[in-house]
């Protein structure tokens, strides 16, 4: 590793490559990757030889995962992009929260394109608006409005009843 750490120092870098590894991963499957774990190394090592200051790494690191991901599946790219990981399967939990979440999951495949992505991002991968406003190349007001409508539809087809509960 050069001189140079977007992340600040060597251990900065470390401890946000053991954070966002498996972020980045289960993103890289999302876009249907063939091999999402060199494209996520791929990403880091592209963001260690750039020469040029990255202001947002984590956005630009996401941006990367997500180009190279759809780089690669361009001859597949009449197949469905699923959600498949929503839940952290390495986690113990209960019945109802398992089907919840199973719940959950299929409706969020029934969103928009976009809007399932933006609210991935936000919801399941923590970033913030200005992160993903970086990852998708978009203006923080589309970003913003994206959520809230993923937010929206998410309330509709879980309870169409009309009692809504907090999503």
């Amino acid at each position: 590793m050069n001189d140079f750490s977007p992340f600040g120092t060597s251990e900065a870098f470390y401890a946000a490559f053991s954070e966002y590894y498996p972020k980045l991963v289960s993103y890289a499957r999302r876009f249907g990757a063939i091999y999402p774990e060199d494209i996520t190394q791929e990403s880091f090592v592209i963001l260690m030889q750039r020469e040029d200051k990255i202001d947002h790494p984590v956005a630009f690191l996401y941006g990367t995962v997500r180009t190279l991901a759809l780089t690669e599946r361009r001859p597949l790219k009449n197949q469905n992009i699923s959600l498949e990981f929503i839940v952290d399967h390495g986690k113990e939990g209960d019945a109802y929260d398992a089907l919840l979440s199973h719940e959950i999951r299929k409706e969020i495949q029934k969103l928009p394109v976009t809007f399932r992505e933006a609210i991935w991002l936000f919801v399941v991968d923590g970033l913030s608006v200005r992160e993903i406003s970086h990852v998708l190349e978009i203006p923080e007001a589309t970003v913003k409005t994206r959520i809230h409508r993923a937010k929206a539809q998410l309330r509709d087809q879980l309870n169409p009843g009309g009692h809504h509960a907090m999503v």
